[in-house]
């Protein structure tokens, strides 16, 4: 007998802190059927979510957790409940929400120690809201078995390549906050890690040095002149000598005193350079055939641009193919919902360093008074 199939909302707010992606799959956890609308709105209320993250940083998962968490909760959730409404489909018809939540710290297991994982938010209070059970707390069993706790979207990935047809050897990028890789050859075991920076750095760098929240369409990055013997630095730091599977912060790849000498431009071409270079190193390993693009980092032609001329294999766009770039993410939780609520795995030793196939997430249950 075939597995039921659900329909679900996936959400998911990434450290790069652009807004609330929501989006509609129908899966059965295994194989996809079928996509509904996506949306994506800001994260809003009266949170610096700046200041959380500072906050985050300086609190360390040592002491009391920071008064700040809890404010930044109830505008998560509100912002989260906006994205589900402005959706606009029939609750009736949803089986299940799959809720990320918002990470701010994650200290990835290092040298045999554990490592801790934070993202706030709370799925009961949106399965009270809707009336619909909520899958959320996707990482922290990963993290206490001594996995790292990222990347989770690889088994969304292969599952995707399945759906469309694909084959071969495959690489899907996702470019976030931080960049991550998952490999999938058939039905080999998945590898996939984290790379390093992915557009937080950039963002950052950015926003201080122009006041601008990103580089659109990569116009900094393209006119500025890359500061290889600095990149050549950075990508001596501890993270890049881990073996993979490894995970990251996003303020794991805090260089921005090192650029305040540069122009924004030869600052902006530097970074691009810095998130394709890791990228490509973990991908020499790999030797794909083709790379798959996703994530905000496919929206800059300068990122897109230097991989293409670092990495080997033929690099596209997410949407090339055919794919959702901006909603893959959301998708993807909704997918590890369902996998959550039939207990299939959704970590594993190739992907998160976890001892074994992993099931985790947790779920909230609508109570019936």
């Amino acid at each position: 007998m075939s597995a039921k199939r659900y329909r679900v909302i996936g959400l998911m707010s990434g450290t790069s802190l652009d807004g609330v992606d929501a989006a509609v799959i129908e899966t059965d956890g295994e194989r996809i059927f079928a996509f509904g609308p996506e949306v994506t709105v800001p994260l809003t209320g009266n949170t610096d979510f700046k200041a959380v993250m500072a906050a985050a940083v300086n609190w360390g998962f040592s002491g009391p957790q920071p008064d700040i968490f809890a404010r930044a909760s109830d505008d998560i959730h509100a912002s989260h409940i906006r994205a589900i409404d402005a959706l606009g489909v029939d609750m009736a018809g949803i089986d299940l929400i799959g809720f990320h939540g918002q990470t701010v710290l994650h200290h990835p297991a290092v040298g045999g120690t554990k490592g801790q994982t934070l993202q706030l938010g709370d799925g009961a209070v949106l399965a009270r809201h809707f009336g619909v059970p909520c899958a959320f707390d996707f990482r922290s069993a990963d993290v206490a078995a001594g996995g790292q706790g990222a990347p989770l979207a690889p088994i969304y990935h292969k599952a995707l390549c399945d759906y469309a047809g694909l084959s071969g050897r495959i690489a899907v990028v996702n470019i976030g906050g931080v960049s991550n890789v998952t490999l999938i050859d058939g039905d080999k075991p998945l590898i996939a890690t984290d790379c390093g920076p992915g557009n937080g750095p950039l963002d950052s760098f950015m926003q201080a040095r122009t006041g601008e929240a990103f580089d659109k369409d990569g116009a900094a990055s393209l006119a500025g002149r890359a500061d290889f013997a600095l990149i050549h630095t950075w990508l001596k730091r501890d993270f890049f000598a881990r073996a993979v599977p490894r995970s990251a912060d996003r303020y794991d790849f805090d260089v921005l005193a090192d650029l305040t000498g540069h122009s924004p431009e030869d600052g902006a071409a530097t970074l691009c350079s810095f998130t394709a270079q890791a990228v490509a190193s973990d991908l020499k390993n790999f030797d794909p055939q083709t790379i798959i693009v996703c994530g905000g980092g496919r929206l800059n032609p300068a990122i897109m641009g230097m991989l293409d001329m670092h990495a080997g294999g033929d690099v596209v766009s997410a949407g090339h193919i055919g794919w959702n770039g901006d909603a893959l993410e959301a998708q993807a939780f909704g997918y590890l919902a369902v996998r959550t609520l039939r207990g299939l795995p959704i970590s594993f030793p190739g992907t998160t360093g976890a001892p074994r196939a992993l099931t985790g997430g947790k779920i909230a249950q609508v109570l019936q008074l």
